[in-house]
């Protein structure tokens, strides 16, 4: 990739465990860029470098921050429900209790909610809370199904498991394992590189 005018260490650099010079990336750094090249393969986007592999990039990072959002939710919602606190949710996170509360109130409210209740589709009222993206695909696939439902006096959709659809395509992928057909359509399961232990 050209750097016009950039002189300084790069993303894309030819041994990116590596800020140059044999300075080693933190390992938070490293898993962070395995992240954004897995997501690129997975995309299947082509790397034709300059300005639009940067703001490719910049997209990448966003959409690896949502999870880290989501991820974050969820286990603010496990730790109060197994007895911590947001002081020490605040702490773990090292902003103040304020922040963090204000940020994931909501979210972790609705999660605790989720969980409390008796459904056997809770996991998937989980998902659609936090990843609504991937529930759409699973929607898309055939796996998940909308059904209309009255829920409190109020017209809502509810989520249910297509068990069908779901077991077809395992058998699918059980019977081609060591062919070329896999399943969940463009997304192909690239393995990720293997980092020399420091």
């Amino acid at each position: 990739m050209a750097k016009r005018g950039w002189r300084g260490p790069s993303h894309f650099d030819d041994r990116p465990d590596s800020y140059g010079d044999d300075l080693s990336l933190p390992l938070g750094a490293r898993v962070l860029r395995e992240a954004m090249t897995r997501l690129r393969e997975l995309a299947g986007r082509p790397r034709d470098g300059g300005v639009e592999e940067l703001l490719d990039a910049l997209e990448r990072l966003r959409v690896i921050e949502q999870e880290i959002k989501a991820e974050r939710a969820l286990l603010i919602a496990e730790l109060l429900a197994t007895g911590g606190t947001w002081q020490k949710a605040a702490d773990a996170c090292k902003v103040q209790k304020q922040t963090l509360h204000k940020a994931f109130k909501d979210k972790v409210t609705s999660i605790l909610g989720i969980c409390k209740d008796t459904s056997p589709e809770k996991v998937l009222r989980v998902m659609d809370l936090l990843h609504p993206q991937t529930v759409v695909l699973l929607i898309r696939k055939g796996h998940v199904d909308v059904q209309p439902a009255i829920v409190n006096g109020r017209r809502e959709r509810v989520l249910r498991r297509n068990l069908k659809a779901i077991t077809a395509e395992q058998r699918v992928v059980r019977s081609h394992a060591g062919g070329s057909l896999r399943s969940g359509g463009d997304v192909r399961k690239v393995p990720l590189p293997r980092r020399p232990t420091i």
